[in-house]
């Protein structure tokens, strides 16, 4: 047998967001994308449009999910877009088209401006209003201070009335100001708060990646920093002068916004003008994404574990039959979301923890817990052997944390912190493992 072997001394790069219902930096185990119900058929020729558009940066069947997601939710409360630009023609119009497109969709956001720069907040706004009349958008202008705001908005939204709401300088400085807008956004029940500014993402000093301790990387791309989870990694990312003083007064507000006790489901994108629809209708995204993070849980045996809901999660993700005696082997460690969104599942095998089992839902693959499944893991199991089907687009990810990998015709095999003579043993055993589902 022709082994090729490659060992990991230089990475290519890689979307840290991009994942099929394994995920990549949120990752799994040859899993396929999980299917998904057909869009409507009665689609609106502009909304189609918009969603060929989405095709060519990412899955029709991404932002056919997201879309229904979204509508799913009352008018309101779809998101609020932060726009942080300045009040350059060119950079409202982006925004503007934008926001257009996702009227187009059925989908309307109030805009908010002048959050971090209160002087402008007024320019802005109009410039805003004057463009999107000019598209055909019905729009209005409100002051954030007014004790009627929420109430209106909800009116306009419900009437597909997309409102401007100036953050100026009476409002106070910029805790107030977004004090007030978390009040905003729990008034309106917003899922979601959309930061828009020229230079897009978050981005660390060095664009290569970010190690805030060993092991623990936040990967990058071009649109900057992909994920960042506060519950791992906000205290060093600030202790470490990562971010320019710029991003770092924005981040410092967006932590400050989803630690109140009633903003544990809300999410964070900050994107630029040109990537607003990218961001939020597909899984890479196209900036950076800020979350509270993923509870996991560890369980010693699936004993621990509801094997109902863990069995339909990994059936519908690898889109086969489980074999009935794959619960007989017992687990070293099930890592599962409450909500079993997402699983995985380490067993003993001779030459060292095997990394079984990894499935992430799609909807939760785009809220970056794959990744959190990913840092569960590693902090326990030091060492780690897995396998994976060649052409899996979750292998991408796998170089990123892999030492070593083995390609063969059918099974790509990856080590962590395993030494050389070990390779030969590691490769033989992953190869000979029998197959865990009825039909492969």
């Amino acid at each position: 047998m022709e082994w090729n072997v490659d060992e990991q001394h230089s990475r290519p790069p890689v979307n840290p967001r991009r994942r099929p219902a394994l995920t990549d930096d949120r990752a799994s185990v040859t899993l396929e994308p999980v299917a998904q119900r057909p869009a409507p058929a009665s689609v609106p020729p502009a909304a189609e449009t918009v969603l060929t558009f989405l095709q060519s940066v990412g899955r029709r069947s991404e932002a056919e999910l997201y879309l229904r997601l979204f509508r799913q939710q009352p008018k309101e409360s779809f998101a609020i877009v932060a726009a942080e630009v300045s009040g350059a023609r060119h950079s409202l119009g982006s925004l503007a088209e934008q926001l257009k497109y996702l009227s187009e969709l059925g989908l309307f956001a109030p805009v908010v401006t002048g959050l971090l720069d209160p002087l402008g907040a007024e320019l802005s706004a109009g410039r805003l209003a004057e463009r999107l009349t000019s598209l055909g958008l019905s729009c209005s202008t409100h002051e954030a201070a007014d004790p009627r705001l929420a109430e209106q908005l909800r009116q306009e939204l419900s009437c597909e009335v997309v409102p401007v709401v100036v953050f100026g300088v009476p409002i106070g400085d910029t805790a107030g100001r977004f004090a007030l807008l978390g009040s905003l956004r729990k008034a309106l029940g917003s899922r979601k708060i959309v930061f828009v500014r020229e230079r897009g993402g978050l981005r660390p000093r060095e664009p290569h990646g970010v190690e805030l301790s060993p092991g623990h990387r936040l990967l990058c791309h071009h649109g900057g920093i992909s994920i960042i989870n506060l519950s791992s990694d906000a205290d060093a990312l600030q202790k470490r002068s990562v971010l320019d003083e710029e991003d770092l007064e924005l981040f410092v507000r967006v932590r400050e916004l989803l630690c109140h006790e009633d903003a544990s489901h809300v999410l964070v994108n900050v994107t630029s003008p040109l990537t607003l629809l990218t961001e939020l209708f597909t899984v890479r995204g196209a900036g950076t994404l800020v979350k509270r993070g993923t509870t996991i849980e560890r369980h010693g045996s699936y004993g621990e574990v509801d094997r109902v809901r863990l069995t339909t999660l990994l059936e519908s993700s690898f889109r086969r039959s489980l074999r009935p005696e794959f619960f007989d082997r017992p687990p070293l460690a099930v890592y599962v979301e409450p909500h079993y969104r997402g699983a995985a599942i380490v067993e003993p095998c001779d030459v060292g923890p095997l990394l079984s089992k990894f499935a992430v839902d799609p909807v939760a693959q785009g809220e970056g817990m794959g990744r959190d499944l990913w840092q569960a893991i590693v902090r326990e199991f030091d060492t780690l052997v897995w396998r994976a089907r060649p052409g899996n687009p979750i292998n991408a990810f796998y170089l990123t944390q892999c030492d070593g990998m083995v390609r063969t015709a059918t099974w790509q095999v990856f080590w962590r912190r395993l030494g050389p003579e070990h390779i030969a043993r590691v490769v033989e055993e992953l190869l000979g493992r029998p197959h865990d589902f009825a039909s492969v």
